[in-house]
């Protein structure tokens, strides 16, 4: 009875940081400010709420998914990084600026003009 409770409070205490461990790897990030920085992981990003705000996104690696497209009358940069990332700035506007990274980025945009680089599939709506 004893060795069961104790494995039982073994486990209890586990939880918390293989939960913490888990969170860690899949963020969801509301931008707040410039620069807003992904952490690597698989990120979903968005942009900060509100039209005509500006945002500056970097992403560092892992397949992120970037959802600038809530809001108008911005300019949303965003640099992608290593990881198939998919980067939504369709918000009917054709102010915003997308730098792919290294992998096969995905790009939604309303003109092709808003592409600098590094987007391997470009879908304009």
């Amino acid at each position: 009875m004893r060795k069961l409770i104790l494995v039982t409070v073994l486990v209890l205490m586990m939880v918390p940081l293989v939960a913490a461990a888990a969170y860690a790897g899949n963020q969801i990030i509301r931008c707040s400010g410039i620069p807003c920085i992904a952490t690597g992981q698989q990120d979903l990003v968005y942009e900060r709420a509100g039209n005509g705000l500006n945002d500056k996104i970097y992403l560092k690696g892992g397949s992120d998914q970037v959802r600038a497209n809530g809001y108008t009358r911005d300019r949303d940069l965003i640099y992608g990084g290593k990881g198939y990332d998919l980067i939504y700035v369709n918000d009917g506007d054709t102010n915003d600026r997308i730098r792919g990274g290294a992998g096969n980025d995905k790009c939604y945009v309303d003109s092709r003009r808003e592409v600098v680089s590094g987007c391997s599939s470009v879908i304009v709506r």
